[in-house]
This record gives structure tokens, C-alpha cells and sequence, in this order.
């Protein structure tokens, strides 16, 4: 299962470096949010999902494309009589060309990135597929997202008065819990970020002079270049995190079929009636997870066979 989402990274690595920032263009472009589900709307309220982690898909609600940074390099002060001069000026407006270049960067491209992700959406909807690892959780709507179960091969430990030595042949941790969720995860969660705009710096610290716009325009350009390259870092983090979850989801139904886990407790508590007054509530279900999934460690209970890890 690791290798379609090894090529799909590789060619988003790809892409990162050769996709442009397209702050240039004009016109805003769709982002990739999920289908809107085909429940009423009407009846949605707080109460309805009152469960942690219902809701799966990011919100995201800035679809202005940021400004480019030729943009940001023409910011110029209000009218001012008296312009200040000097190396202490100088600095100040260097670190305010920087930092508003930084904020620039940043926001053009995961802006970019985000346009890269719509582009190829069905790709990823393909290669990430959260849907047939996820449990149901009775016969109703939720379902229960399995817990993310790493693996370590050849591990060594060594005790630091240099006595012990304990040598692994593979190691296995749950390092998230599962939790109960109205819908099948999905990728966006991971790699769709929010945008947020660059501030613009006040006129105390714009350049008034030549040499200053000089110093303002390097710092700008510093301090996008910085930007990008943080969007870029902050996107591969991003993408081995889907990575990581989305195999470690899968090691845990592979390690629950050959039992060297355990199913998680899952208590429904039913009632034909709840509430009065002002909330009425019918044929009422309460779904929750009494018992983590844990490893097990008994060999008696694992199922020993050639597809068995």
C-alpha cells in the first residue's frame, strides 16, 4: 500500500519545485473542497454532531489570491515632511521588508500548492483512500476511524551505564487513538492549509528615500524567498503525516486480522425517548468507545499465517 503513495510524492515533490507561485495571474481559483454532504442542512446544529473528530474536512475560507511580490515591493509611507535617515532607519525597515516579504511568500505558496492539490484531485482521492479502513460503529451513520499503529525494525536500546542491551527485531506502538467520526477521513485534512494574508507593516518602518526603497526591495525579496521555502517545508511535513496515518491505519487492520491487536469496546446505549421541553429526541442512540484497541502480546490469540506480519 506504501508504494502508489511513494510515486504520488515523489511527483508532488515534482511539481513543488517546478509549480510557480502564480501570484502574477488574475481570478481566484477553486480550491479542493469536499462534496457537500447530502443531508438537510436545516437540521444541522451542535447537538447533531456533538461527537470529537465529526468533523474531518478543513473549512477553508480565504479564496482571494495573495499579493504578489511585486506588490509588496511598491508599498510605499503616507506623506510625511520630515524622512528619517540613518543605519538605525535602515534596519528597521530591512526586518519590516523582510518579515511582510516572509508573510508574502508563505501565503503565495501555499496558495500555489493549494491549486496544485485541486488540479490533482482525483489522484489523490485514488491513492489516499481512507474509506475501506475505516470500521462501522453499529448500523447507523458513524464509524469508527482505527487507531495509527507504527513499526520499527532493528531497533537497539542501550542502558547508560552500559550494562544492558536490549536488541528488537520490530517493534510496534499505537501512537493515535481511535475515534469515532461521521465520514471517512480524507487527505484535505491533511494538506489543504488556510491562507492568511500578509499584514502590512506600518509607515513608521516603509521606505521614504531611494537608498531605502533600495533596502526595502531586498528585504522583500529575502524575506519571500524564506516564505516559499517554509510553505514548502511545512507542505512535506504535511505529506508524510498523511503518509504515516494513513499506513498506520492499515498496519492496525492488518495486525487486528492476524491478532496481535485488539478490537476496540464500543457501547451503544439505546432509548426510544430523550430530552422534553424545549429538545425531543427519538429512537436516541449513544455510541461510545469504552476500551481502546491495544497490542497483545499472547501468542496464543495471533492467527499464524503467510500473509500474518
Amino acid at each position: 500500500m506504501a508504494r502508489p503513495g511513494i510515486y504520488l510524492r515523489c511527483s508532488l515533490l515534482a511539481l513543488i519545485m517546478a509549480t510557480p507561485s502564480y501570484a502574477a495571474s488574475s481570478g481566484p481559483v477553486a480550491l479542493p473542497v469536499p462534496s457537500t454532504p447530502t443531508l438537510s442542512p436545516g437540521a444541522a446544529s451542535p447537538i447533531d454532531t456533538p461527537l470529537t473528530g465529526a468533523a474531518e474536512t478543513p473549512h477553508i475560507s480565504d479564496t482571494t489570491r495573495p499579493p504578489s511580490m511585486e506588490a509588496l515591493m511598491a508599498v510605499r509611507p503616507g506623506y510625511s515632511p520630515r524622512a528619517d535617515t540613518g543605519t538605525d532607519h535602515d534596519d528597521a525597515v530591512r526586518q519590516a521588508a523582510w518579515a511582510y516579504g516572509a508573510q508574502g511568500g508563505l501565503a503565495a505558496r501555499s496558495f500555489a500548492l493549494n491549486d496544485m492539490l485541486g488540479r490533482y484531485e482525483t489522484t489523490l482521492d485514488q491513492t489516499f483512500d481512507f474509506r475501506p479502513l475505516v470500521l462501522p460503529a453499529g448500523s447507523g451513520q458513524t464509524l469508527l476511524r482505527p487507531p495509527v499503529v507504527s513499526e520499527a525494525q532493528m531497533a537497539m536500546a542501550l542502558d547508560p551505564s552500559g550494562q544492558t542491551a536490549r536488541e528488537t527485531r520490530r517493534i510496534f506502538r499505537v501512537t493515535r487513538e481511535a475515534q469515532l467520526v461521521s465520514v471517512p477521513p480524507q487527505w484535505r485534512t491533511w494538506l489543504v492549509r488556510s491562507i492568511s494574508m500578509p499584514e502590512t507593516p506600518p509607515d513608521a518602518v516603509r521606505p521614504r528615500t531611494r537608498h531605502e526603497v533600495e533596502v526595502w526591495r531586498e528585504g522583500v525579496a529575502r524575506g519571500w524567498a524564506a516564505g516559499e521555502r517554509q510553505a514548502v517545508e511545512i507542505f512535506l511535513d504535511d505529506l508524510a503525516r498523511l503518509e504515516h496515518d494513513l499506513i498506520g491505519m492499515a498496519r492496525y487492520r492488518v495486525l487486528l486480522k492476524a491478532g496481535k491487536v485488539e478490537a476496540p469496546e464500543v457501547a451503544f446505549f439505546q432509548r426510544d425517548t430523550t430530552g422534553g421541553k424545549d429538545v425531543l429526541r427519538e429512537d436516541d442512540t449513544e455510541i461510545r468507545i469504552r476500551s481502546q484497541p491495544g497490542l497483545d502480546a499472547n501468542r496464543a490469540h495471533w492467527h499464524v499465517g503467510e500473509d500474518a506480519p
